[in-house]
C-alpha cells in the first residue's frame, strides 16, 4: 500500500472550526470527484491537549494508493491545467507554504 500523507496548516485569519468545516464540506467532495486513483483518503484534524499551544498543522490528510501509479496518477492530475481547480480551492482555506506531503510505504505489523 503507498501512501501520500499531508501535513496541512490553514490560512491566517480562519478558525479551525471553518477550517475543518471547509475541508469536509467543500474541498473532500472535490478531491473526490477528481484523483479517482485514491482507495482511501483520511483527514486526521488535530486536537489540542487543554494547556497546550498550538501546533503547527491543523490536519494531517491519508491518501491511499494500490500502487506508485495510482498515486502518480493524481499526482499528474494535480499538476495539470485540470488539476488547478484542487489548487485554487486550497487557496482559499489552506496555507500551502507550510504544507508538507510525504510519500510512505505504510507496513502494519500484525
Amino acid at each position: 500500500m503507498i501512501k501520500v500523507m499531508a501535513f496541512i496548516k490553514r490560512k491566517p485569519g480562519i478558525s479551525h472550526e471553518e477550517f475543518v468545516q471547509h475541508y469536509e464540506e467543500v474541498h473532500a467532495p472535490l478531491a473526490v470527484k477528481h484523483l479517482t486513483t485514491i482507495s482511501r483518503y483520511v483527514r486526521n484534524y488535530i486536537v489540542a491537549m487543554p494547556g497546550t499551544d498550538e501546533i503547527d498543522y491543523d490536519c494531517i490528510t491519508e491518501f491511499w494508493y494500490e500502487d506508485i501509479e495510482a498515486a502518480q496518477a493524481s499526482q499528474d492530475f494535480v499538476n495539470s491545467e485540470a488539476g488547478q481547480v484542487i489548487h485554487d480551492d486550497e487557496d482559499t482555506f489552506m496555507d500551502r507554504d507550510k504544507m508538507v506531503a510525504l510519500l510512505v510505504d505504510e507496513r502494519e505489523f500484525k
